[in-house]
């Protein structure tokens, strides 16, 4: 699912790493009506909803930097965590499916003028429950695995461009989802089109569509970075060799249509 659909993936993200969604909000210095650089802050959080055809995903994240300055160079711990539901039909039966998905990561972060990069390694749990039971789905059940991502992208602010790219891989259920950005950078604004690919071992798919970052300065010294994205799924003919609905769905990613996603992203 988008951020994963991310997928729990981790639609990730994402993300969320998804986080790159928490990067450019929390790699910055003083910006105008935005607390001064001297006063540091430790903590990024986020959390987003995505949607696509038979799939919703939330999600819900933290950053801690181990030095208390997220916009310095240094260790980081992530904690992630995702929950999916979906629906796909097999054969003419009707399964529903619910996924959980958490994980711990160990991370360092780099920043170098108007740009950060980040990468993470870590421990990946996920457990997926369907209703009926569907023993040729090989996503189903629980399993820990080893995972890694990585974030690069430059700030929203100092450039009149924008260039994200974000990716992570669990060996959980064989679990990726990869993201690229470019954008326009106007005031407090950011947009422009993006690209996805995401899956596990149940489903492939890619996304083409559009992003809209904008600042929402309620509280001066705790800004929030609002992040709204759609566009269109397309899902593999084959799904892996796999049973189908109409749509070419089968298991959490979802079938092929419409998506739309929204991201919240604070630093404290």
């Amino acid at each position: 699912m988008s951020l994963q659909r991310w997928k729990h993936i981790g639609l990730a993200g994402a993300l969320a790493s998804l986080v790159a969604a928490a990067g450019p909000a929390a790699a910055g210095g003083a910006k105008e009506g935005y607390a001064p650089a001297y006063d540091t802050k430790a903590w990024v959080l986020f959390s987003g909803f995505d949607a696509v055809e038979d799939a919703a995903y939330a999600f819900q994240g933290v950053i801690y930097s181990f030095n208390r300055d997220i916009s310095r160079d240094g260790f980081v711990l992530r904690v992630y965590g995702s929950h999916v539901d979906y629906e796909y039909d097999n054969g003419g039966v009707r399964t529903d499916g619910d996924g959980w998905q958490g994980d711990v990561m160990i991370g360092y972060k780099f920043n170098r003028g108007h740009w950060w990069a980040a990468g993470y390694i870590g421990v990946d749990y996920q457990d997926h429950d369907l209703t009926p039971d569907d023993p040729d789905n090989p996503v189903r059940g629980s399993e820990v695995g080893f995972k890694v991502a990585a974030d690069i992208a430059t700030l929203r602010y100092g450039s009149p461009l924008y260039f994200g790219l974000s990716g992570q891989y669990s060996t959980a259920f064989d679990t990726y989802w990869a993201r690229a950005r470019v954008g326009i950078n106007r005031d407090h604004y950011t947009f422009g089109p993006e690209a996805l690919a995401l899956g596990s071992e149940s489903f492939d798919a890619q996304r083409v569509g559009a992003f809209f970052t904008f600042d929402l300065n309620i509280a001066p010294r705790m800004p929030i970075e609002v992040t709204l994205s759609g566009g269109y799924q397309f899902i593999g003919d084959d799904n892996n060799g796999n049973g189908a609905n109409g749509n070419g769905a089968f298991g959490s990613g979802g079938g092929e249509g419409v998506y739309g996603g929204i991201v919240f992203v604070t630093v404290f």
